[in-house]
């Protein structure tokens, strides 16, 4: 007579234990997949780095990584991805701790210099200038800067435009917040990538020279709207205000 051992508690849990084994260490490779992945790219380009190459660092199979990310774009993404989401993440902690409007917006791009200035394998391989437009879209055909993760990122920075230009009590024009946000972000990832770029120039610290850079642009904008309290238009502000 065959006995069919009954699952009970003690085997059920045995077995939810196996799959939450199994599931952390499938994380942990795909984790050290991202990871290995962002240095090559971060040296590379979509066309120098090989999966095989990834594959050998980490001492697996090309055929394990492939079943994490099918091909080599798609696992570029991924980088590019999880970057934009350690990024927001920090962003998103320094405007809770900060209730007012023009600290928060000058401590936002602050932290934004700081993270890539202590990640500057992270800021190469998701501002990779290599490739082709097509190169940022995934099979779905969207482009990457079209990304959720990829459009909140820009938001924090407009967000808190926007609530500085508020914190003035202006009345921003439609796009205006969109703007200025896109001037401090041109002019920190200058900040940045001026010393990734040149490397053998004695430059001084990036994060003393981002302060002053982004510094210097709010205090600009906030001088603009103090004098533009003077004039017949106020409370409506343009780009023209700050030109």
């Amino acid at each position: 007579m065959t006995v069919v051992e009954r699952p009970t508690k003690t085997t059920a849990a045995r077995r939810f234990q196996r799959r939450a084994r199994q599931e952390a260490d499938k994380q942990a490779l795909r984790t050290l997949i991202l990871e290995t992945a962002r240095r090559e790219f971060a040296t590379g380009t979509l066309e120098t780095v090989s999966i095989q190459r990834i594959a050998d660092v980490i001492g697996y199979s090309k055929g394990t990584v492939l079943k994490y990310f099918p091909t080599k774009l798609l696992l570029l993404l991924a980088v590019k991805q999880q970057n934009l989401e350690d990024v927001a993440e920090r962003l998103e902690r320094v405007r809770a701790r900060n209730a007012n409007s023009e600290a928060r917006l000058r401590r936002v791009m602050e932290t934004y210099i700081d993270y890539w200035v202590d990640n500057p394998d992270h800021f190469r391989s998701l501002y990779s200038m290599a490739g082709t437009v097509e190169d940022r879209r995934f099979p779905d055909g969207v482009y990457f800067g079209q990304t959720e993760i990829a459009r909140r990122s820009f938001e924090i920075f407009v967000t808190s435009t926007a609530e500085f230009l508020a914190g003035y009590g202006a009345h921003p024009t439609l796009g205006l917040a969109q703007r200025l946000a896109t001037a401090l972000l041109s002019a920190a990832h200058g900040v940045i990538s001026l010393p990734l770029g040149t490397p053998t120039m004695k430059l001084p610290d990036v994060r003393t020279s981002g302060r002053l850079v982004i510094g210097n642009l709010v205090d600009s904008f906030a001088t603009k709207l103090q004098a533009a309290r003077k004039s017949a238009e106020w409370p409506s502000v343009s780009i023209n205000t700050f030109q």
